[in-house]
């Protein structure tokens, strides 16, 4: 570096200076979140995982499988709380980044209107649709039929708990207090825990009913810790009676354009799960329960980088440091990727022995194939989120809403279909894969007219790396299980085996140089810290 001697040469030195500093704070600080948040992660893995085994041992498949076709026509109302969410967290870093906080009290305010009105809507279509649905729709045995409608309104009271937690779960993450996000997680789980160790004592009650109400009761818990840390700790969270109406209308706008993405998801996740339950019945919707129960714990990994990563997108977005927003998405994709791929081959190698060990004798049948096709699924999806951030990032969401939710809501026609002319349930999980592939690839194809970047810079730094590590690590632990019998032995080894060939082709392969010398300095620190 030249150091020139005037003046404006001296500001663009210390501006120089400065930013650099501020990235490398950056940088500590989303690998700061990233550990807690994996932490939460693998203490509400092991215990969740435990729980499935006991709940569905204690509940039976069918009523296992009547508590997710429920809770999932609830879940069916979640699209319009998950576009409120990611407005009202992408309004407050967008705000910390450009003003550094000055109008969070603001957004607050608003987005609490906005969620208790959003409450009482999906209250009154709830009641309205769902009673009738789950009596005369749904197929349920009829001596369950009872017990379906006690588990629906708990659930509809836990999800309005979820609603209305919002704007304060929204200033946690923004703020990046990823620590207590992981504690409340943790306190969940153990909680869950608690209840479902008890439910093997209970007699004189209906246990799936008993089951929705401890759910709502911990639904209501999460909210109480997420309000008073809130207000407790965020000076800026304070309630108003004043609505700033050009605010309402911006968020309004942003997530009433975001509906649609979060309602073509929706029919993707609960209305197929309704589709499987009129062709199939509740024991095809347990099986489907159990394979998104193993995927979700596997997506959990992915999460913790979105959520380590998306404060600091947003951040970088507004204050006009584009490159850095290009350099954290393709980051993203490709991290998540090689972390799943380290993780989600050995379960879909092993997934007969793994189902059998976790859940003995009561595996539903067809819950190997599903959660194969749904972790696959996974793959290609995990490759949305980075994308969709930055999109959230520029506030422009019109376009690339509607264009892939038209893409993602052919998924329930089609299946209809395929299920209508006599195609078994896993044809619907196999439509959902290829519709994910090409949604993927007209998602960066409409990002590029939103935001300046280079789909060949994707392809060549993300897309290629990925598949190259992929064809290259899957076959090492195949040809190992393919010999070996099953057993925790082939298990053990099928993971060694993996995480071994994935370290070595992500390193050496999937990495460009200047991220193999980042990790050579960060386990050369680490060794030292240790020594």
């Amino acid at each position: 570096m030249i150091i020139t001697k005037n003046s404006n040469g001296w500001c663009q030195i210390i501006k120089f200076v400065s930013m650099s500093q501020n990235t490398t704070a950056n940088n500590k600080r989303i690998a700061k979140n990233t550990i807690f948040l994996y932490l939460r992660m693998f203490i509400v893995l092991i215990l969740t995982l435990y729980i499935s085994r006991v709940v569905l041992e204690v509940l039976g498949v069918v009523d296992y499988g009547v508590y997710n076709v429920v809770g999932g026509f609830v879940a069916m109302f979640a699209f319009l709380n998950t576009s409120m969410s990611n407005g009202v967290q992408r309004f407050y870093n967008y705000d910390i980044g450009e003003s550094g906080g000055k109008n969070i009290s603001q957004i607050y305010t608003t987005a609490l209107y906005i969620q208790i009105i959003l409450a009482i809507i999906i209250f009154v279509l709830a009641e309205a649709l769902g009673i009738w649905y789950i009596n005369n729709v749904m197929v349920i045995p009829a001596d369950r039929i009872v017990a379906a409608n006690w588990v629906f309104q708990f659930s509809i009271i836990s999800f309005l708990s979820v609603i209305v937690q919002v704007p304060y779960a929204a200033a946690i993450m923004a703020y990046e207090r990823m620590n207590y996000y992981a504690i409340v997680s943790i306190i969940d789980v153990f909680l869950k825990l608690f209840a479902v160790i008890n439910f093997k004592f209970i007699n004189s009650f209906d246990t799936l009913i008993v089951y929705g109400f401890v759910m709502m009761l911990i639904s209501a818990t999460n909210f109480f810790l997420y309000f008073i840390y809130s207000k407790k700790e965020f000076a800026s969270i304070r309630f108003s009676k004043d609505i700033d109406k050009p605010l309402l209308k911006r968020m309004i706008s942003f997530s009433g354009w975001n509906i649609f993405g979060s309602f073509a998801y929706m029919i993707k996740d609960q209305g197929l799960n309704m589709l499987l339950n009129g062709y199939f019945g509740p024991i095809v919707n347990a099986a489907r329960g159990v394979s998104y129960q193993v995927s979700s714990a596997l997506n959990g990994f992915s999460t913790n980088i979105f959520t380590a990563f998306r404060p600091q997108l947003m951040q970088s977005f507004s204050s006009q440091d584009y490159q850095r927003t290009t350099s954290l998405m393709f980051s993203m994709s490709k991290f998540t990727y090689y972390l799943m791929v380290m993780i989600s081959f050995p379960v879909m190698i092993e997934i007969d022995y793994i189902l059998h060990l976790w859940l003995g004798e009561n595996v539903p049948d067809g819950t190997a194939i599903f959660t194969i096709l749904v972790i696959l699924n996974m793959l290609v999806t995990n490759f949305n989120p980075p994308v969709s951030q930055v999109v959230h990032a520029t506030g422009n969401m019109r376009k690339y809403q509607v264009i892939t939710s038209v893409i993602l809501t052919t998924i329930l026609p089609i299946s209809w279909v395929a299920l209508h002319f006599g195609t078994s349930a896993v044809s619907v999980f196999w439509i959902s894969l290829f519709v994910a592939i090409v949604n993927q690839g007209i998602c960066l194809i409409v990002l590029r007219g939103i935001f300046n970047y280079s789909i060949r810079a994707y392809i060549r730094k993300v897309i290629i790396p990925c598949t190259i590590v992929s064809v290259t690590v899957l076959p090492i632990p195949f040809f190992l299980h393919s010999f070996l019998e099953a057993g925790v032995t082939r298990l053990i080894l099928v993971l060694i085996t993996n995480t071994i060939a994935s370290f070595a082709f992500i390193y050496f392969v999937g990495l460009t140089y200047s991220e193999r010398l980042l990790t050579k300095e960060i386990i050369t620190k680490n060794t030292k810290r240790k020594s």
